[in-house]
């Protein structure tokens, strides 16, 4: 072993003179300095801060784009004034020859409605869609009942609402609930009895976002035509998967060369710009929050190593007259930096896991989710983030041990030995 690596051993366990070493048990063991503990606690806390920190912004945004996604689709195409798009199966089929960068072509009929029980009354949009859809987000999440798909077939439509609907609403699964087409031309009872249709509850759904759950309502796409009046072939757009989200505007791009009025094709970038814009603006603070923690992190190592070559300065002046090099000096305090550095940066990153996968598996903290979207903190563990992390700390410990080991490299054996 060289003799630097286990001179800096001895220096990070060292205690102060009258320090009680033994016990009636026996000798203790050696422990790191109290200035040594303090030092690696703060890479610990700044490392599981940053990971932590760094896997929230990273679960809202994956968390927040998959909801937003999932109520709506990567391309969304619809029609200009809202008129029903004709022949379904031919466009379907002349969409597929002509993008082929396109996965799943989902068509969809939806009006806004008004929804009425016995006790309440709710303005919702009501959105068809075919049985084997199973892209919607909405019925992966249902709490009570089934989904459409498995609805008992009877004369009356099944329908899936929302949780908070259900509670406006004052209804439940198994209950009827009529729901009137919005138009302005109801101006009678007539009008209203001929705009009027029964739908059956048969589940419940909660995707964690209120404001979007509460908006709409599913129906089996056949009894949303018939809502809307429209024929067998005729929808009002077409929901569009892509193999990834970076897809979706060269896509939409692409749709709208090769379709004409009045379809229209936006990626979900251009249909929710606002959330887009929140979650990027989310991001911009990362950078700042990483410089500040690691330069804390990086003045806590300086400060304890200046702290010990004071405390050490005879010692370094015995070690010089001995015969030790400038450069034997400097590594023995680069070698109780950088020791200093991985002990925090490897319990700092078994805390952040830790404090992660718990969040992650027990949701502790939870969020108002007519607010943010979503129930609890989401979390996204990455290994790219310990990387980055472990890193970027590491390299900036590395260049603040130099400041001390070049001090102490330079003393003169004379002054250091008179010191104190």
């Amino acid at each position: 072993m060289k003799y630097s690596r286990f001179i800096a051993g001895r220096y990070l366990t060292a205690r102060r003179a009258g320090a009680k070493t033994s016990t009636l048990l026996g000798r203790l063991p050696a422990l790191p300095s109290v200035i040594v503990m303090f030092a690696a606690g703060g890479i610990v806390l700044g490392t599981a801060a940053l990971i932590v920190t760094l896997a929230i912004l990273s679960g809202f945004e994956k968390t927040l784009t998959d909801n937003v996604v999932g109520f709506t689709s990567d391309v969304e195409i619809t029609s200009y004034g809202n008129r029903p798009l004709p022949d379904f199966p031919g466009t379907s089929r002349f969409l597929y020859k002509n993008v082929p960068e396109i996965r799943t072509l989902t068509p969809y009929v939806q009006r806004e409605a008004i929804l009425r029980s016995p006790r309440g009354v709710a303005g919702v949009v009501l959105r068809g869609v075919p049985l084997g859809d199973t892209n919607s987000m909405a019925r992966k999440r249902i709490i009570r009942g089934v989904d459409i798909a498995f609805a008992a077939s009877d004369s009356v439509a099944p329908i899936l609402i929302s949780k908070g609907l259900a509670e406006e609403l004052h209804t439940d699964v198994g209950r009827s609930i009529a729901a009137i087409r919005f138009n302005e031309r109801l101006r009678s009872r007539e009008d209203i009895l001929a705009n009027l249709h029964m739908y059956r509850v048969c589940g419940v759904f909660s995707t964690g976002m209120s404001q979007y759950d509460n908006m709409l309502a599913y129906t089996t796409l056949p009894a949303a035509q018939v809502f809307n009046g429209f024929s067998a072939t005729q929808v009002s757009g077409y929901d569009i998967r892509t193999a990834s989200l970076a897809d979706a505007d060269p896509v939409a791009a692409k749709i709208n060369k090769v379709v004409h009025y009045p379809y229209f094709a936006r990626s979900v970038y251009e249909v929710y710009p606002a959330i887009f814009a929140w979650i990027k603006l989310q991001k911009q603070p990362i950078p700042i929050i990483l410089g500040l923690i690691i330069l804390v992190a990086t003045f806590n190592i300086i400060s304890t190593l200046l702290l010990i070559v004071i405390e050490k300065t005879r010692s370094i002046g015995i070690l010089k007259s001995l015969g030790a090099t400038k450069g034997g000096v400097a590594q023995i305090f680069l070698a109780e930096g950088m020791t200093i550095a991985v002990a925090g940066v490897i319990i700092g990153d078994m805390l952040g896991f830790a404090i992660c996968f718990l969040e992650q598996h027990y949701h502790f903290f939870k969020l108002r989710a007519d607010i943010y979207f979503m129930s609890s903190v989401p979390i996204s563990i990455e290994w790219q983030h310990y990387a980055l992390v472990s890193v970027l700390a590491l390299v900036m410990a590395l260049a603040a041990t130099w400041i001390p080991a070049r001090i102490a490299s330079r003393m003169q054996p004379l002054h250091a030995l008179s010191f104190g």
